[in-house]
């Protein structure tokens, strides 16, 4: 009996150990990437509601960004994009608004973003920016809501956005995360409690021969 719990016991620990292992290879790979993109879908539109989304650019951002591509560009607010190509700021030309937003003495380039056969609003950003001061502009006939997203999380490259147009609310879809501090302390007070019982039987056994 003995035996055959520190056999299942191993397996576990065993299996464990190799979903931690698997997963942390993964965000390895996932980290070796240049980019990472947001993903902003739109829930609960109960009215279907005309809404345009925009990506705010900081001037900040457009500047390292230029300074990453080894580009010769001085930067001159919307026409910066409008007048150059910039690789790593895919945006199509016409979706640059004229007007640029400012909000606490920073300004932004303001692009119309386009959402994909799945309904989802997307932007790749570089990886090595970590200001994390891109925003996002809800807009239109009835609101105009700045969405910060600066306190989200991004995992595996990808920063997941939900914006409840009902509610008028952004959040991040829920995930089930696992802990390797977490997960290392169950599997110590798993052991402890079998080498509690093991040695408790052991000291029983001992007695009732005696």
């Amino acid at each position: 009996m003995k035996k055959k719990i520190i056999n299942l016991v191993t397996i576990f620990i065993i299996c464990i150990l190799t979903i931690l292992s698997q997963s942390i290879f993964l965000n390895a790979n996932a980290s070796n990437s240049e980019t990472y993109t947001y993903n902003i879908k739109i829930k609960n539109n109960t009215n279907n509601d005309n809404v345009d989304i925009y990506i705010l650019l900081p001037k900040e951002y457009i500047i390292y960004v230029i300074n990453y591509d080894n580009l010769d560009i001085e930067y001159e607010g919307v026409e910066t994009l409008k007048n150059n190509n910039i690789p790593n700021i895919s945006v199509k030309k016409e979706n640059i608004q004229d007007k640029l937003y400012k909000e606490e003495n920073k300004e932004y380039v303001s692009i119309l973003l386009e959402k994909n056969e799945d309904g989802i609003y997307q932007f790749e950003a570089l990886q090595d920016y970590t200001n994390m001061d891109i925003k996002f502009r809800i807009k239109n006939d009835n609101r105009d809501y700045i969405m910060d997203v600066s306190n989200f999380n991004i995992e595996n490259n990808i920063c997941e956005i939900q914006y409840d147009y009902d509610k008028n609310e952004i959040k991040q879809p829920g995930k089930i995360k696992i802990n390797f501090g977490t997960v290392f302390l169950i599997i110590l007070a798993i052991l402890l409690i079998i080498t509690a019982i093991i040695s408790k039987k052991k000291t029983e056994n001992k007695q009732t021969k005696e």
